[in-house]
C-alpha cells in the first residue's frame, strides 16, 4: 500500500517534467516544408521552405539574390532580400522564410545556412 502511494507522486513529477519539456520545445524546433511539400498542398500566408541550393543557380540581381532550391523531386525559385549569411554557397543545405506568390516564386527575408558540424576558425588575415 505505501507502494503504491509513493508511486503517485513520483507519477506526477514525471508527467509534469514531460509536460514542460514538450511544451517548452515545441516553440524551438524548426518546422519546414520541402519544395516537393510546398508544391503538393496549399500553403499559409507565411511559408519555411528547406532544400539544397542548386548549383550554379544563384545570381546576384541588384539588392536580391535569386536561387533554386530542391529536394528529391522538386525545386522552388526563391528571391531573398538581406544579409547573405558567408557560409552560403551551391549545393548547400538552407531554408527560407517568407511569402509563397501565385506566380510560384518564394520571396524570402530570412535565409539560413546549414553548416558542417566541424568548426574551422576563419583565416588570420591579420599582415
Amino acid at each position: 500500500m505505501r507502494k503504491a502511494v509513493a508511486l503517485v507522486p513520483a507519477g506526477l513529477i514525471v508527467g509534469a517534467l514531460a509536460w514542460v519539456v514538450t511544451a517548452g520545445a515545441g516553440d524551438n524546433l524548426v518546422y519546414y516544408q520541402t519544395p516537393g511539400e510546398l508544391h503538393a498542398g496549399p500553403s499559409t500566408a507565411r511559408v519555411r521552405v528547406g532544400g539544397q541550393v542548386i548549383p550554379r543557380s544563384i545570381v546576384q540581381d541588384g539588392r536580391a539574390i535569386r536561387f533554386l532550391l530542391r529536394d528529391s523531386g522538386a525545386q522552388v525559385a526563391v528571391v531573398y532580400t538581406g544579409t547573405t549569411p558567408a557560409t552560403f554557397k551551391d549545393g548547400q543545405g538552407a531554408i527560407v522564410e517568407g511569402s509563397y506568390g501565385p506566380d510560384g516564386v518564394v520571396r524570402a527575408d530570412t535565409l539560413l545556412v546549414k553548416h558542417g558540424n566541424r568548426y574551422t576558425p576563419p583565416p588570420d588575415t591579420r599582415g
